[in-house]
């Protein structure tokens, strides 16, 4: 199953959101370790037009529930569960552009132009200080 997520969101034209339950072998070793053990813990998205559950997976994974990927705010919703947890493409968005269409959207990126542009977005969310009154006067 986790080839044909990563497959259908791979082939997928615009933006794809997926969740799968994979652990790190070396810092997280037991992390979905009850997941891994329960197939009733993991619910399993599909619909018409993506991610099909072949016969022999839906006798294992029988919590399944069909879902339209292009909702935003249900994607939003099924992703905010943890149990069980659901695994498949919660959200697709076939009018963003992907990566590689952007990617080389006329301009070559300089490390100064992606220096500016990264620092531009950061300073969106930065909280500026409040000067005092003391950081205004002369220091004597």
């Amino acid at each position: 199953m986790l080839y044909d997520i990563i497959k259908a969101a791979y082939h997928h034209k615009g933006f794809s959101f997926i969740r799968i339950v994979q652990r790190c072998p070396e810092w997280l070793p037991e992390m979905f370790e009850p997941w891994m053990h329960d197939p009733n813990r993991i619910l399993v998205l599909n619909h018409e037009n993506g991610l099909q559950v072949s016969a022999s997976l839906a006798k294992v994974y029988k919590n399944q529930q069909a879902h339209d990927p292009s909702d935003l705010n249900r994607a939003r919703e099924i992703a905010s569960n943890l149990d069980p947890i659901p695994v498949g493409i919660l959200y697709r968005n076939p009018d963003v552009p992907r990566y590689e269409e952007v990617r080389h959207a006329g301009q070559m990126r300089s490390t100064d132009l992606i220096e500016k542009g990264l620092n531009a977005e950061f300073d969106k969310f930065t909280v500026w200080p409040q000067e005092t009154e003391a950081q205004t006067q002369p220091v004597m």
